[in-house]
């Protein structure tokens, strides 16, 4: 839809629309980009699907002066009424005659008139459009050297002093060619003053006379012009600032992000789009310049701790921090979130702090956006949960934009500023690029738990102190509401408590914590290597219906840290979460993280694969042994029974496994003989010892005799008598 003097582009051509004609269902639009253009008519159906770009008109001078309105005023007295009849105008077999006519009765030139309306059709329709631009008038002349300028002062010659001074060269008369050189030096793609801030004035001014101000003598030598051949560093330096402002040489040095955050004006106030407290919480990263021991080894220099804050924009207030080894990552800010909604009385106890619910207002009480800069714990899936849970929106601020979370930007200077001189081991950061400075490294002390009750005291403090810079509203002054984080909270929280939310601990940890799916088997909850176990699953059955029919799967939270228990979503009670904790199978994993245990698994699965493939070469191995056997076996059963019939080969089944059994025995005795023999060392040595007799003639008749009547007895029993 296009509205009266609306811009649209038609054909590659901007138009402006003056009039729809409904009646004849025809829009009369006029080209801007034509100097001799005139009104001409459309089908209103072709226009009515564009939309306006804008409304722009020809804008007056700011001031203009008395003959600049003169000239307007002149103007339009001599087209009014030609535009009071535009329907005419429009139209050109109607215009050509109403203009001369109008410039007969005026006594004045039809191309005058012309010239108006043509000025009143392309600056909107308005009077102001025909507004005289006598800020056009005049030459454009290039910026040159007007041959004038301060003659140097006269120049001695130091060998000779006696002698008169001579006098100082002329000024270098800069032309055309020299600035168009100055522009393509200043600007060139990474190596000019413009693109490269390595550079400065100076260096940059020596470059150009070494390239475009140079002669060569007659022994082919290269020397730069003396002063009064070429531009002087002044020229060049007036060039450079009249030509390219402040504000484009910082940016094209810098980046235009750069800018923003170090050398941009600073018009606006944070104030101005903030609601109330806990419209919208800040939250930052930072690593403290401080090294704590192990606790275990006080000794032990285990580097520094990583610090989250969080901080209400409108009262300063700090809401909540995470202080600890973790890196920035979605598993510390996880627990900075967390930490809005722990108990702070079991909080101050665990670490010897004073409790006082007065320096926790916030407790509980979540934001309605959230800012953070796109750091990748905030950029990633994790995030997600905090605006589908409990409801808050994320804002990732452009990268290198730390001026649109400045609260909380400030807040990690006081609080090194805070502990600079009370906490040994603190290194401060000028320190690192000092040569040969102090260790203070050396002197740490404090372990992480003695470090976390230091910041816990440092955030109390900082909510009670008061702020020196803080630009309180006029009502915040009349209320005489002190200039304290707390205090202001308190003063804030009774018009913005209904657009906030509370959320118990339980609820922002299950809200936050990743979910995953986990398999019920009959060895239990199998969830990344781990298994799992609680009252309620056994009670039910779930493992004893594994085993017995199917698996199934089961929505689980955990936390990445530790894999020592996990929440089991019941899937009887969509309300009701269980503590599941590892089982006697994977308790070699307490205390471990997910991670570990992955890596144990890879670890293992590789173990797997190696024995996997020895099983293998066993096997391969044994049919190499096995196969020639029972190749022969069978060669030898087709050359033997030939001719047998199957049925036949089980009739004297007994008869032939009693045989077998009988030169198996004989087997195993002369077996048994040869051990006995290499248990008895003194057969080999001669004569037995004087306890051992050899045995009689008789007794060895006797034992053969007793194999007689064993071999008689086992031909009866073959015979079947």
């Amino acid at each position: 839809m296009l509205f009266k003097n609306d811009i649209f582009t038609f054909e590659g051509r901007r138009y402006r629309f003056l009039h729809a004609d409904n009646y004849r269902g025809v829009a009369w639009v006029f080209a801007l980009d034509d100097s001799n253009a005139w009104p001409i008519s459309l089908p209103l159906a072709v226009t009515q699907r564009f939309s306006g770009e804008d409304t722009h008109q020809v804008m007056p001078v700011p001031q203009p002066s008395q003959a600049m309105l003169s000239k307007r005023n002149k103007a339009f007295e001599r087209i009014r009424p030609l535009v009071e009849n535009l329907h005419e105008v429009y139209a050109a077999e109607s215009r050509g005659p109403l203009v001369e006519y109008r410039a007969a009765e005026l006594q004045c030139s039809k191309r005058t008139l012309y010239k108006d309306l043509r000025r009143w059709f392309q600056g909107g329709q308005t009077p102001d459009a025909l507004i005289a631009q006598y800020q056009n008038c005049g030459r454009t002349e290039v910026a040159v050297t007007v041959r004038r300028g301060r003659q140097p002062a006269e120049i001695y010659d130091l060998d000779n002093l006696d002698e008169e001074p001579q006098p100082g060269y002329q000024t270098y008369q800069l032309s055309e060619d020299d600035l168009r050189i100055f522009r393509e030096h200043i600007e060139k793609p990474k190596e000019g003053y413009l693109h490269d801030v390595r550079l400065t004035q100076e260096a940059s001014y020596q470059r150009l006379l070494e390239k475009h101000y140079t002669t060569v003598d007659g022994n082919g030598v290269a020397y730069i012009r003396h002063a009064g051949n070429r531009p002087s560093r002044r020229q060049f330096t007036h060039f450079l600032r009249k030509h390219y402002s402040l504000e484009v040489r910082l940016r094209s040095r810098k980046g235009d992000k750069a800018f923003e955050l170090e050398h941009a004006a600073k018009i606006g106030s944070i104030a101005g789009d903030c609601d109330g407290v806990g419209h919208y919480y800040e939250i930052d990263a930072t690593i403290v310049d401080c090294n704590v021991v192990s606790e275990s080894d006080v000794t032990k220099i285990i580097g520094k701790p990583t610090l989250y804050l969080i901080i209400d924009r409108k009262s300063r207030l700090i809401v909540g921090f995470y202080c600890g080894l973790e890196n920035a990552s979605w598993t510390g800010a996880m627990q900075a979130i967390l930490s809005i909604a722990t108990d702070k009385r079991a909080l101050c106890e665990r670490y010897g702090v004073k409790y006082d619910p007065e320096d926790w207002p916030a407790d509980k009480v979540f934001p309605r956006f959230l800012l953070t800069d796109r750091g990748p714990e905030f950029l990633g899936k994790n995030s997600d949960k905090i605006g589908n849970g409990l409801t808050i929106t994320i804002i990732n601020l452009p990268a290198k934009m730390a001026k649109w979370k400045p609260v909380v930007e400030c807040e990690f200077k006081l609080t090194h500023q805070t502990v600079t001189d009370v906490v040994p081991g603190y290194d401060p950061p000028f320190n690192a690029k000092k040569r040969q400075g102090k260790r203070y490294d050396k002197d740490a002390c404090l372990t992480m738990n003695e470090f976390f009750a230091i910041m816990l005291r440092t955030i109390i403090a900082h909510n009670r102190r008061p702020m020196t810079t803080y630009d309180a509203p006029i009502e915040e002054i009349t209320a005489r509401v002190q200039p304290i984080p707390l205090h202001i909270w308190n003063h804030d929280i009774q018009k913005s408590a209904s657009n906030l939310t509370r959320y118990t601990e339980a609820q922002v940890r299950l809200a936050l914590l990743p979910k995953e799916k986990a398999t019920i088997t009959e060895f239990g909850i199998l969830f990344k290597g781990c298994y799992y176990t609680c009252a309620e699953a056994e009670a039910r059955g779930w493992f004893i219906h594994a085993r017995n029919t199917s698996q199934s799967d089961v929505m689980v939270s955990f936390d990445y840290r530790l894999v020592d228990s996990i929440l089991v979503y019941n899937p009887h009670d969509k309300k009701s979460t269980l503590d599941a904790k590892l089982t006697p199978r994977s308790e070699k994993f307490s205390g471990m993280s997910f991670a570990e245990v992955d890596y144990y698994e890879k670890l293992r699965a590789q173990e797997a694969e190696a024995n996997r493939q020895q099983r293998r070469q066993t096997t391969f191995e044994y049919h190499q042994g096995v196969d020639p056997i029972v190749q022969a076996a069978k060669k030898r059963h087709q050359r033997v029974a030939a001719g047998v019939s199957r049925s036949a080969r089980k009739a004297d089944t007994k008869v032939a496994r009693a045989h077998a059994l009988k030169e198996e025995r004989k087997q195993l005795a002369d077996v048994g003989q040869a051990v006995t023999e290499h248990n008895q060392p003194w057969r080999d040595a001669g004569a037995p010892p004087q306890s051992i007799q050899p045995a009689s003639p008789a007794s060895a008749a006797g034992t053969k005799s007793t194999a007689q009547r064993l071999q008689e007895l086992r031909l009866r029993l073959q015979n079947g008598n």
